[in-house]
This record gives structure tokens, sequence and C-alpha cells, in this order.
């Protein structure tokens, strides 16, 4: 079987149809279609890659150590705190403090906790891991970054940081150790400037509320700018996939129509640039902010939202949104009856059963990134909608008895559920047959491809020849002016 043989068909009578759609409407939705799966696509890896991406561990005493405290940022702390001249002192007992646990057992003996300096987070590491679990957007090192921020780091004395529950603050927050009085009156016996400890509890309070306030605010942005960072990447993935794959449908259709006579070679460029270019728009749109969307959803505490994640719902709906906007936009606006949108609405659909496969089994046959992809969607797309809309046609035009409109009912279903089959078909004619063909078709492929770019008509039917002669088929023309002569016979009809 020759290769332009794989796109006759048997003729169906010309009837006027209801779908009021033509021609180069039905390949500017085929062109969506291609593109909306190729987004589809786009999206799950974009969205699989930020939640590698923004997964953190759970919080407890051996991830602290091991992804959220950073030792060098206590040791800086100290440093600074003892850079200058200036005796340092607790925050909040007055304490005199000495920078080395060992000076502070030399100088002051039994007593030295009361003046072993220590880096205490003011804001506890464990509460901002809490407060910003919800947040999508953070990495770890986000959090730990956030938590070992330098404003973050209060220079106390050993026996106030991690002293006994009748003093030391521990692992509580600021206002957790304020507000137990036990603790209170446990440092008001070590307060040696006079203060009072109602007001050094009002100033622990205010200083962890302040630190609360700048991660809360520090958290906010972070996760803001990565957040349009991800939908930025993911955008340029989307444009990618979605631009590349339109421009590919639409070169292959606006080639064959220059083929024909029914477009110059100019208009058939332009017409292709516009359609990868408004692909290439609405794949950076779309792909960023559904994978924005996808990832919120994932980090959703409801089941339900992880569950719309997980199947890709928000990646779904893009397709659906490009496949068959037009058509409900047109019965919306009275351009089509409820009947037609049905039709229209069927058609698609099926599509969408099968392209998504066709392209997956087009990139088989030709792996050139995306590009077999588009190609597999043009045959996928053809195969399923040409029987489709012959059959549709007839039910629509002809005034039928019962039993032949119903078997015309049946004979839609079944070209439904032989769409369906596409794909185990395919798969085993490619692991049974194509498989001892795979290094003819790639240099076949290849050397079609090269041909098309430098505008080497003949150059892209002698690859086409090449693929024909290995499969034991017969040539039909080997030049442009034998393919047109091919185009005219009567006997055939070239989709």
């Amino acid at each position: 079987m020759g290769l332009m043989d794989f796109f006759k068909r048997e003729k169906v009578s010309s009837t006027e149809v209801a779908i009021k759609t033509t021609k180069e409407e039905g390949d500017k939705s085929e062109i969506k279609l291609g593109a909306g799966i190729a987004l589809d696509t786009s999206v799950q890896n974009s969205a699989a890659q930020a939640n590698i991406k923004y997964s953190r561990p759970d919080y407890n005493p051996q991830t602290r150590k091991a992804f959220y405290d950073d030792g060098s940022a206590h040791k800086s702390a100290i440093d600074k705190a003892f850079s200058g001249e200036k005796t340092v002192r607790d925050p909040y007992s007055g304490a005199e403090l000495v920078k080395k646990q060992r000076d502070a057992k030399l100088q002051f003996g039994e007593d030295w906790q009361n003046h072993a300096a220590e880096a205490d987070h003011i804001d506890p590491l464990s509460q901002i891991a809490k407060r910003t679990k919800k947040n999508p957007f953070l990495t770890t090192e986000d959090v730990k970054e956030i938590g070992n921020s330098e404003d973050n780091f209060q220079i106390l004395s050993r026996r106030l940081n991690q002293g006994s529950k009748e003093v030391g603050k521990g692992g509580s927050t600021q206002a957790e150790w304020a507000d137990d009085s036990t603790r209170m009156d446990g440092l008001a016996n070590n307060i040696e400037t006079g203060e009072s400890i109602e007001s050094v509890s009002k100033r622990i309070k205010e200083s962890g509320r302040a630190a609360e306030k700048r991660n809360n605010e520090r958290a906010l942005k972070k996760g803001i700018k990565n957040a349009a960072g991800t939908a930025h990447e993911a955008g340029k993935a989307g444009a990618k996939n979605a631009g590349v794959t339109a421009v590919t449908m639409s070169g292959i259709m606006n080639l064959v129509s220059v083929i024909k006579g029914e477009k110059s070679g100019e208009d058939a460029v332009k017409d292709t640039i516009k359609d990868g270019g408004k692909a290439a728009v609405t794949g950076y749109a779309m792909g960023g902010s559904m994978t924005v969307v996808s990832r919120t959803l994932s980090n959703s505490s409801a089941e339900f939202m992880q569950a719309l994640a997980r199947n890709n719902v928000p990646g779904k709906v893009i397709t659906a949104v490009l496949v068959t906007g037009d058509t409900l936009k047109k019965w919306g606006d009275g351009e089509i009856t409820t009947q037609e949108c049905i039709i229209q609405l069927g058609d698609k659909g099926l599509n969408m059963a099968t392209m998504g496969y066709s392209m997956t089994v087009g990139q088989a046959l030709m792996p050139i990134p995306i590009v077999g992809g588009a190609v597999g969607a043009l045959v996928g797309s053809m195969l399923a909608s040409s029987l489709y809309h012959g059959l549709i046609n007839q039910l629509q035009t002809k005034q039928l008895e019962h039993e032949e409109r119903m078997r015309i009912i049946a004979e839609c279903e079944e070209a439904v559920r032989q769409a369906r089959k596409f794909r185990e078909e395919l798969e085993a004619y490619l692991d049974s047959y194509f498989q001892e063909y795979r290094s003819c078709f790639d240099e076949a492929m290849s050397s079609m491809q090269l041909a098309y770019e430098m505008g080497d008509v003949d150059g892209v039917i002698a690859g086409a020849n090449q693929i024909t002669r290995k499969l034991g088929g017969k040539v039909q023309y080997e030049t442009v002016e034998e393919f047109k002569s091919f185009l005219d016979e009567d006997s055939i009809d070239v989709l």
C-alpha cells in the first residue's frame, strides 16, 4: 500500500449539512485540540516538577537538625554580638554574658549558666514550620532561611535559653514563656537591673510579635516570588509544546493547501506563524496558571482537592476549554442550534478521546520531539472524524425510515468504539511489524524533514517513497508533477 493510499477513502455523496463550519474552521479545531493535548501533558510535567521542588519534610527533632536549623547562623549571631567592645548582657535578666562556656565556667564557677551566651530563635523554628506548612510555594531551604534570619536571633544566657521549667524559655514561643507565671517568677529572681517582671514580660511578648510579623512577611513574599517563577517556567514549557505542535500541524495542512493550489506559499507561511503564535500565547498563560492551580490543590488539606490535582483535572480543563469553547460560544450566541451543538461536541469529544494516543504513536514513528506527536494527531483526528462526519451527515440530511436511522446510529457508535481501539491496534502493529523497520523510518523521516525545511518538495516525496518501497507498496509518483497528475485522477479522492 502506497503512503498516499493511507489517506484515500470512498467518495461520500455531497449533501447540504446543518453544521455551519468551513474546512478551515475544522482545521483550526484540530490544531487547537492538538495544542491542547500537548499543553495538558506539559502541565502534568510542570506540576510534577513543582511538587518535587516544594515538598518539605515534617518538622520533628530529627528533621530540625538535618533540614531546618543552621549551626553557622547560631555562630554568626554570637560572633556579631561579641564583635564590639561593649559588655554583652542578657536582654531580660541583665546578667553579663561570656562568649564561650569554658570562659564562663572559669569566671563564674557554679553560676556559669547564667553567664554563658547562647543564640536563641525569637520566633521558634517549630512555629515557623507549622505556620508555613500550608504555603505550597515554599521550599525547605526557604523555611530554613526565614527561621535563621539574622534578626530572628537573640542572645540569652544558657539558663534562660534552655534552663529548667522554673525559668527557661526552652522551645516555647515568647508569648508562651511570658504567660507562664511559674517561669516568670523564676526569671524575676534572676533580674539584676531592678526592672519589674511586668515590664520584662511585656518586652518578651513584643519581641515575639515583631519577629513573627517579620517572618510571616518573608514567607508571603517568598511564596509569591516562587509562584511567579514556577508559573513563568511552566508557561515557557507550555508555550513551547503548544506552539511547536500547532506550527507542525498547521504547517502540514498549509503545505497540502499549497500543493493543491488553494493557497499561495506566502499565505501558507503567514497562517502557520499565526496559528503557532496563538497557541504559544495560550500555552504560556494557561500552562503557567494551571500549574500554579494544580500545585495549590495538591497542597490542600481537603482530600477532594488533592484528588483533582492527582488526576490532572486542571490540565483536562485546558483541553476541554480550548476544544469546545468556540462551539459553546456559537450556541450561546444563537449561531447554531442545540442539536448542532451536541453533534459538534460529539465529534470533538471523539477527537479528544483518540488524538492523545495518536500523538503518542506519531512520536514513536517519528522520534522528533513534539513534531512526531503533531503528525500523529493529524492522522488520528482524520481517521476518527472522517467516518463520524460521513455518518452524521447522512443522519441529518436524509429522511430515513426508523430502522435505517437506527442502523446509522449503531454505525456511529461502532465508529466511536473502533476509534477507541485505535490505541491497541496501532500499539500491536508497532510491536509486531514497525520495530523491524525503525532505521528505515528514522532515515526517511529525517530526510523528509530536511527536504521540507529546504523547500525541496521532490525530496519530501522521495522520503515518503522510501518508506513505501520498504513496506512493499507501489510507488505512485516520483516528482511534484507526477503527484499533481495523481491527484487529478477521477478514480480517487485525496483528503
